[in-house]
């Protein structure tokens, strides 16, 4: 389920569609051009951003590379956790943000399956704490216009709720970890994740998008509890 390619070639965002959810996606850090196509981004001591765009055999500096085509540089950027579909490069041309995406490593944080749906049906993602639980997920580099896009498209304070993580479980490809990081989560009721057979909710790559469709049918809601096993709230509920 984590993605399609990756072999660091420029490639045209379609190569990694985003059906079924949360689609599909790069092994490796990119950026989308103004012709939603995929550049790999490669972490670089020598460059002045720390990083570089490859396009084939060449490579240019991220932030001069941001600059030619009119984006603000990598410094000032909201550094936001993409843990469902933001990560597919479809998706994101589609929704026009965000187009910088950084891969990294998430330590005791987890995807999974939430009660929620989008406006075609599909059952979509939220975040929890998850005790031991290491995954692969983006770290979205995103302009204001990007938080702006994803406000909406999240619905914020009515679905989603933006929630700070600690840093330092999130290291990027350079081994680094942000110096503020955030995360769109579900903390109201009708995005609460889904309880798996033993209670506890289920992890992205466990079922297919038909398989927690079912599921989901059937299941209750699983509430966040200290109780609940090795995976724990990421933040409390609201109440709604």
């Amino acid at each position: 389920m984590s993605g399609a390619g990756g072999d660091g070639e420029s490639r045209p965002a379609s190569d990694w569609p985003e059906d079924p959810y949360p689609g599909t996606w790069p092994h490796h850090s990119y950026v989308v051009d103004d012709d939603a196509v995929v550049h790999r981004v490669e972490p670089d001591a020598q460059a002045p951003s720390g990083w570089v765009v490859r396009s084939g055999p060449r490579t240019e500096c991220l932030d001069a590379w941001l600059g030619v085509r009119g984006r603000p540089p990598l410094a000032g950027r909201t550094a936001v956790l993409s843990f469902g579909s933001n990560r597919c490069p479809a998706k994101v041309v589609r929704q026009g943000a965000p187009l910088l995406n950084l891969h990294c490593t998430a330590d005791g944080l987890a995807a999974v399956w939430s009660h929620g749906t989008r406006g075609d049906g599909q059952v979509v993602a939220t975040l929890v704490d998850a005790d031991g639980h290491q995954d692969e997920y983006f770290v979205s580099m995103c302009t204001e216009q990007d938080v702006a896009v994803l406000d909406q498209v999240e619905g914020r304070g009515t679905g989603y709720d933006l929630v700070e993580l600690e840093p330092e479980r999130i290291v990027l490809e350079d081994g680094t970890s942000p110096e503020e990081i955030v995360a769109y989560v579900g903390l109201h009721p009708h995005r609460w994740p889904v309880a798996g057979e033993d209670g506890l909710p289920i992890v992205l790559n466990a079922m297919t998008q038909d398989d927690v469709a079912r599921w989901r049918a059937d299941a209750v809601h699983w509430e966040p509890a200290p109780e609940a096993g090795p995976f724990g709230p990421l933040g409390p509920p609201s109440g709604d």
